[in-house]
Parts: C-alpha cells; sequence; structure tokens
C-alpha cells in the first residue's frame, strides 16, 4: 500500500518495557475518566525525543489527544459509555505502545 508516494508499514505497538525510557502507558480510571501517564517514569518531552499522542479505544470508538514537546506527557479522557479496551502512545523515536484495559 502507498500513501503520499511513500511504502506504508504495519505498526505493531511494543507491550514489553525494554528501553531506558519508559514508554508504557500508565493507567487510572476514576469517576468515569481515564487518566493516561506515559511511563511509570515520565516519559521525557523535548524536540528531539517526545509522546506525539495517546489515544483510547473503547467498544464505541477511540479518542485521540495530540501532544507537543511543550506538554506533558499526559492526558485524560471521558470514558462516557463504551467499554475501555486499551490506551496506545506514539514516541517519536521508539514507536508504537500499548497496554490493554
Amino acid at each position: 500500500m502507498i500513501c503520499c508516494g511513500e511504502e506504508m508499514h504495519e505498526l505493531i505497538a511494543n507491550t514489553t518495557e525494554a528501553a531506558l525510557e519508559k514508554h508504557l502507558p500508565a493507567v487510572t480510571m476514576n469517576e468515569g475518566k481515564i487518566e493516561v501517564v506515559v511511563g511509570s517514569v515520565e516519559h521525557p518531552m523535548t524536540d528531539a525525543h517526545y509522546i506525539e499522542w495517546i489515544l483510547l479505544e473503547t467498544d464505541k470508538g477511540v479518542q485521540i489527544r495530540h501532544l507537543t514537546p511543550a506538554d506533558a506527557p499526559k492526558a485524560v479522557f471521558e470514558i462516557g459509555e463504551g467499554k475501555p479496551l486499551a490506551v496506545y502512545e506514539y514516541c517519536n523515536l521508539h514507536g508504537l505502545w500499548k497496554t490493554e484495559l
């Protein structure tokens, strides 16, 4: 499959922590909200190395929060009626990471 003149590659989410920086989304569910912090040790957010986005997958769809290097590596999502299934985050250097709920 081609997009924008480039061959596309499937992203496979990492689920096991192997890097020095922590990438697995840490999730807290509280009163209809899900709070996500990237890493048990907060992930760095610099121009060269940062979390681009955090995504919540539910049985009703997805919600995404886009981040910049000036943001903290965290997001809050309203759960609503959907059943939470997984949280993903994308690091510009280390790729896609997933925590199943």
